[in-house]
C-alpha cells in the first residue's frame, strides 16, 4: 500500500462506542454522521475534551444511536457515528447538552478547523455473512447458515453474558 502514491500509514489510536442500538450492524444505519476538528494548540484540544466527555456519556442512552469510532490523525480527528435515521442525529445535536457545546465551541474558538455533516443512507445491499463450513452466504441478520444450518456469529450483536460484543474466535 505505501508505494500507492499519497498513502500514508500512521498508527494511531481508534475509539469506539456502542449505543442503545448497539447490536445493529452498519447495514441498520440511516444516517451516518461525520465530525472532524483540527486544533492548534494544546489549550483548545483539552476544552475540546472536556465538552466531548459529556456528549459521549449522553451518547450512550441517546435514541437510534448505534455506534461512533473516533480516530486522530496528527493534529486532526475524525468522528463517524452510525444512526437509526437523520431525525435521531438531529434531535440529539439539539438537544441542551449539544447545543450548549457547539455553542461553547464558537466561543472559545477551541478548533483550529471544525467539519460537520450528516449523510442519509438512500441504499446499502445488507450485510451477508459467508460460511466457514460451507459455500453459503446468509443475510448477517439470521443466526444460522442458510447453507449448512451452522451457528453463525456476528460481531455486532451483544454477548447477553458479559454485556459487551460476541468475541470472534
Amino acid at each position: 500500500m505505501l508505494a500507492i502514491p499519497e498513502v500514508q500509514i500512521t498508527p494511531t489510536m481508534l475509539a469506539s462506542q456502542q449505543g442503545p442500538d448497539g447490536d445493529l450492524g452498519p447495514e441498520a444505519a440511516g444516517a451516518i454522521l461525520m465530525l472532524q476538528a483540527t486544533f492548534a494548540e494544546v489549550e483548545g484540544a483539552a476544552g475540546f475534551w472536556a465538552a466531548a466527555v459529556p456528549l459521549m456519556e449522553a451518547l450512550a442512552s441517546a435514541p437510534g444511536f448505534i455506534r461512533r469510532y473516533s480516530f486522530a490523525d496528527g493534529p486532526s480527528i475524525t468522528l463517524i457515528a452510525l444512526w437509526r435515521t437523520g431525525a435521531d442525529a438531529r434531535s440529539f445535536a439539539a438537544t441542551p447538552l449539544h447545543r450548549a457545546a457547539v455553542r461553547d465551541l464558537y466561543k472559545e474558538r477551541w478548533q483550529y478547523s471544525h467539519f460537520a455533516a450528516i449523510w442519509e443512507v438512500t441504499h446499502n445491499h445488507g450485510r451477508v455473512i459467508f460460511c466457514d463450513k460451507c459455500e453459503g452466504i446468509t443475510a448477517a441478520s439470521e443466526l444460522v447458515c442458510s447453507g449448512c444450518g451452522a451457528e453463525l456469529t456476528d460481531v455486532y450483536r451483544r454477548d447477553p453474558n458479559s454485556g459487551g460484543c460476541v468475541a470472534v474466535t
